[in-house]
């Protein structure tokens, strides 16, 4: 009951400091918090928003192993640190609002409506509400589904003033909640489990193998799923929402670092889950169940805070951006409609890891050209064959992801991002090769790289 007791002041703490944010009625305001976030909330908003599929990190851990380092944490170090370095102030720098506002800028509306709807899949918030739905679930006994429709609520409830000024100033408290869970788990497993050489003697075979016993294919597979960070609306958001494009880089430079920091700590926890429970029937739950072996209550309910930090904070975080891309006309009337369609995913694909295989896999090839071409101008095409790629690259995906689906495996062996970047690239060079310098448009609305 105490850590019940917690982890709901816990709550109520982020939906009072989102609720003493300015109430933002312009969407400048609503969307990007007046372009003022400096460094210190610029990273305190996106460390924990970015890496809010924490349970999800469990699940990986538990299954696969030291491999999660491989695939879960190395590649978005690389991808990120490509954005702040060639892109954060090409964002910063532009004058629209969203990656639809800059898709259409460039290509024109279809691209950008097309842009939309897969911006809408990327940041839809299913995977964080079925997260929340199974850690409330576990500490409150309610069902999955209840508990996910109650996280809903007060997600709804935190972002609805204030819109990125109320997320940034939960976030504060929810960035330090989220380190200071962590660090406080590890040495209570280290004291039940022992060391993490003794630990390491008690996991299966191939648990501490860098590959996890994944294919080259599979393993491309989820380093290409990393592309992510390069079209990720929550990267772009903050960065048009910086105070300068110094801001910008400078931020994700110093959160890579907290995430390296903060990957330590999970996936050393993740292990451990996996030494303490090997047999485990929701594997989602790594980290809640191994807190309940070897916590006691008081300490259990801080882990389970900060466990609920990065997850809400991903949750609110993520319905923001979606409902921006149903509409910005209505904002508030595309968050609940944003939640309703993200629950009713969440219910059909009811794995976290799951989620972001499918919906990466199907999403970013018709994404990730478009994009770059929004800011690195010389690879642009004319709109109708942008347009083309974007559709093709995402429907090829998607084919391959829903047969996957129904076939227990994919076609001819090949993961899904591969057919969809293949046709999509096939389309734009094509467009690119067959298209005059004449035909690009005009390099006016081009966001340039400040100096």
């Amino acid at each position: 009951m105490i850590d019940a007791l917690i982890v709901a002041g816990f709550l109520l703490a982020c939906l009072y400091l989102g609720a003493r944010a300015r109430r933002s009625e312009d969407l400048e305001g609503w969307i990007l918090a007046g372009r003022t976030l400096t460094l210190p909330v610029f990273v305190a908003t996106l460390v924990p928003t970015f890496y809010g599929g924490v349970l999800g990190i469990g699940e990986f851990t538990w299954s696969a192993g030291l491999s999660n380092w491989t695939v879960m944490a190395l590649p978005y170090y690389v991808f990120a640190g490509l954005y702040a370095v060639f892109l954060a102030g090409r964002v910063r720098a532009a004058a629209g609002m969203t990656i639809p506002d800059h898709l259409e800028s460039a290509y024109g509306r279809p691209t950008a409506l097309m842009g939309a709807l897969l911006v809408f899949l990327l940041a839809s918030p299913a995977d964080e509400l079925l997260m929340a739905g199974s850690l409330l679930g576990h500490m409150t006994g309610l069902p999955v589904a209840a508990a996910s429709a109650v996280a809903a609520a007060v997600a709804l409830a935190l972002i609805w003033r204030g819109g990125l000024r109320s997320d940034a100033a939960a976030n504060r408290l929810q960035f330090v909640v989220m380190f200071a869970g962590f660090f406080l788990i590890i040495p209570f497993a280290w004291h039940a489990l022992g060391s993490p050489s003794t630990m390491a003697a008690k996991l299966p075979a191939g648990h501490m193998s860098l590959t996890g016993g994944m294919g080259l294919p599979k393993l491309v597979g989820w380093w290409l799923i990393a592309v992510w960070t390069i079209v990720d609306p929550s990267f772009h958001q903050r960065c048009a929402a910086a105070e300068s494009p110094a801001v910008a880089r400078k931020g994700i430079l110093i959160s890579i670092a907290c995430w390296a920091v903060f990957d330590l700590m999970t996936t050393t926890a993740g292990l451990y889950a996996r030494a303490a429970l090997p047999v485990m029937g929701n594997p989602a739950l790594a980290f809640p169940l191994l807190a309940d072996a070897v916590m006691p209550p008081v300490a259990r309910g801080l882990f389970i805070a900060g466990v609920s930090a990065s997850l809400f904070a991903a949750l609110q975080g993520t319905a923001m951006l979606a409902a921006a891309c149903l509409g910005k006309s209505r904002l508030r009337a595309g968050l609940v409609a944003t939640m309703i369609l993200s629950y009713a995913l969440s219910r059909l694909v009811p794995s976290i890891v799951g989620l972001w295989y499918a919906v990466g896999s199907a999403a970013i090839p018709g994404l990730l050209l478009p994009m770059l071409g929004v800011y690195l101008p010389a690879l642009r095409v004319p709109g109708s064959w942008a347009a083309a790629s974007s559709a093709a690259g995402w429907l090829a995906s998607l084919s391959w992801v829903v047969a996957a689906q129904r076939n227990g495996a994919p076609p001819l062996g090949v993961e899904p991002m591969f057919p969809g970047l293949l046709v999509s690239g096939a389309l734009w060079a094509a467009g690119y090769f067959s298209s005059t310098r004449t035909a690009t448009p005009a390099p006016s609305s081009t966001p340039q790289a400040p100096q």
